[in-house]
């Protein structure tokens, strides 16, 4: 029996969507609501607790559930329907999504394998103090370099240069007001080697330090609602017993680049 890799890599970009920052994140549930044009939405639950998340989501008939144990650097996929289960290592990207360091001048590669950072100073970015770093990927046979501006007050990147000449920078529009809670609505910009660009835009909640709420080109919508912040039941961030153990095919591992690349 093989576990369905379809069905994971749906659950990775359900998740990926919405960053969420591990260290020192407040312990909370949620819904979580995708929609596309011209496709059927799609919606699942959130949990985030003591340095663990889970995501469960429905495709059709079928529930993922979805596991990341931060502290282990592990991720959990679980088949509910088949009581069985994969088990792999975190990329750099699912540990630490949000992007940020936990302290000021806290290393971002920290726990990540095949990363090396090195700190070149501080510099304004839209207006904006933030420690520039350079990240070197020392993965055998691999070789590149890119820098990134991690913003001193919120510690996410809002700027990065990546190793082809692509560029990322995001700018601060403003306050709002999102399902009841403050937030900050972020402009991110992207632009390819040969000058195309795109723009996105990101809700950041400062007191859950994440987003709740991004805008994708093209129509892409991903949104946290029905908040509820509170202490997370273990359980949820174990497998079950009884769950099947099963192996990931060879070349398909869901996650497996952000091991050797950058986030």
């Amino acid at each position: 029996m093989r576990f369905p890799i379809i069905s994971s890599l749906i659950i990775l970009l359900f998740t990926s969507t919405l960053t969420i920052a591990g260290q020192g994140q407040i312990e909370f549930s949620a819904d979580v609501i995708q929609s596309m044009p011209q496709q059927e939405s799609r919606q699942g639950r959130l949990y985030v607790g003591n340095d663990q998340v889970r995501t469960d989501i429905t495709v059709g008939d079928k529930t993922m559930i979805q596991i990341i144990d931060i502290k282990q650097q592990t991720a959990y996929m679980l088949d509910p329907g088949q009581k069985s289960y994969m088990e792999r290592k975190a990329g750099p990207g699912e540990l630490n999504p949000g992007g940020g360091a936990a302290a000021k001048d806290a290393n971002p590669c920290a726990g990540m394998q095949n990363l090396a950072c090195r700190r070149i100073g501080v510099e304004s970015v839209n207006g904006r103090p933030a420690a520039k770093w350079e990240l070197e990927n020392t993965a055998q046979g691999q070789t590149g370099k890119m820098v990134i501006w991690l913003d001193e007050e919120r510690r996410i990147p809002i700027r990065q240069l990546l190793p082809d000449g692509a560029t990322m920078e995001m700018r601060l529009v403003g306050s709002e007001t999102l399902n009841g809670r403050t937030v900050e609505k972020w402009e991110m910009k992207a632009t390819r080697p040969g000058g195309q660009s795109s723009v996105a835009y990101q809700w950041f909640d400062p007191e859950l330090n994440m987003n709740i709420r991004e805008e994708q080109p093209g129509g892409f919508v991903s949104e946290l609602r029905n908040i509820s912040i509170g202490k997370q039941p273990a359980d949820l961030f174990a497998v079950p017993p009884g769950y099947k153990m099963m192996s990931i095919p060879q070349g398909n591992e869901p996650g497996q680049q952000g091991q050797g690349s950058y986030p």
